[in-house]
């Protein structure tokens, strides 16, 4: 099994052998994001975690039940051409290679259809970031390639799988997936527990899964927005299931993935076929040397600030922010907050446009370093 690593701003002259650079696993405004995650992610600053913990008391007072962001989601700022167009720049200008990229919301193939129909000569692949139920937590899967004429019916048996998880059901869905060679099943950001059920107990089920799934997904994928530690561990991981490794950026916001992959492959199933024959590149890019915590607080400025240029006229966060009400219907903040902005929401939005003025920034940096240690 052959894997390569190299860093973009190194003296290394390996990865300029490739023609193409892949963006695997990113997300545009189709993707629906749990505001859960996000205010999860916020709270592990102490003064924002003030400010909640400040405002669920508040709001527990008044209606007698705390604060549910589990009922809410958002929406990236970046519409599904913004989002190519991204990812295309960044490899065009940092590795001077043919762009190929494939978009993955969120059990979505909305963006990558809106893509096939414009008029470019691009390779657009139907991917799909698919959520899997597994016993008591869920894994994301990154199916990439499917063919068009079944796009529609792939995508609806994963959807249905989630509302009747079982493992043979599983190894059925994912047969169906392996039976078209184009496709690529990588098992994204393998070792966080992002069900928050414990490290162990994940680990634990990550290894039934891996033993009941094996000749069923192609590789593991290194992540762009994970720590460079469990990359690392996810390398090890690869090494003891003989399962290749891919990169995924995992974008949300406007930095473009941190994490490619370059090939001299001329169509994505050609680089499928490279993958599954061990045969993987992947490229660390520069913004990849920032601290983990540092650009998810850039990610959620990103999804927070308003955007007076978007094209759809979704300029607040109000505006891509979702409220899931009782009756199942889902309604924009915008249309919820019409008299200004939630005072949660304004104190966040307060402390996060300070932390980002350039007198706080080199201290933010600093205070949000990850020590990842990552070659100079």
């Amino acid at each position: 099994m052959a894997f390569r690593l190299s860093y973009q701003w190194m003296c290394d002259a390996a990865w300029k052998s490739g023609t193409a650079g892949v963006s695997l696993h990113s997300h545009t405004s189709i993707s629906k994001e749990s505001v859960g995650i996000l205010f999860e992610h916020g709270a592990r600053n102490r003064l924002i975690a003030w400010l909640l913990n400040r405002e669920n008391e508040r709001y527990l007072r008044h209606s007698g039940k705390p604060l549910d962001f589990n009922r809410a989601y958002w929406t990236s700022p970046v519409t599904p051409k913004e989002a190519y167009r991204l990812e295309c720049r960044q490899i065009d200008e940092l590795l001077s290679m043919r762009p190929i990229v494939s978009i993955t919301d969120h059990d979505e193939i909305e963006a990558n259809l809106r893509l096939q129909a414009l008029d470019t000569d691009d390779e657009i692949p139907i991917s799909t970031e698919w959520t899997a139920p597994v016993e008591h937590t869920f894994f994301h899967f990154g199916i990439h390639n499917i063919p068009r004429d079944v796009a529609h019916e792939l995508h609806g048996r994963m959807q249905a799988y989630r509302e009747a998880p079982s493992m043979p059901a599983l190894r059925e869905i994912l047969d169906a997936l392996a039976a078209y060679r184009e496709i690529l099943i990588v098992l994204n950001h393998p070792l966080w527990d992002e069900a928050g059920i414990g490290q162990s107990t994940h680990e634990e089920i990550l290894a039934r899964l891996l033993a009941g799934m094996s000749g069923r997904i192609d590789a593991l994928e290194l992540n762009g927005l994970r720590t460079w530690r469990e990359n690392l561990r996810v390398m090890t991981l690869a090494e003891t299931v003989s399962l290749p490794l891919v990169s995924g950026g995992d974008r949300h916001g406007h930095e473009p993935n941190a994490l490619l992959n370059v090939t001299r492959a001329a169509t994505f199933a050609e680089f499928v076929e490279e993958v599954r024959a061990g045969e993987s590149h992947v490229v660390v890019m520069p913004q990849y040397r920032e601290g983990r915590k540092l650009r998810c607080f850039q990610t959620a400025w990103d999804m927070l600030r308003d955007h007076p240029e978007h094209p759809y006229g979704k300029v607040s966060c109000l505006d891509r922010s979702y409220l899931i009400r009782d009756n199942g219907e889902h309604a924009t903040l915008a249309s919820k907050f019409k008299d200004g902005t939630p005072p949660v929401l304004a104190k966040v939005l307060w402390t996060m446009r300070l932390l980002e003025r350039p007198r706080f920034r080199s201290a933010l940096r600093v205070a949000l370093s990850d020590g990842e240690g990552l070659p100079s």
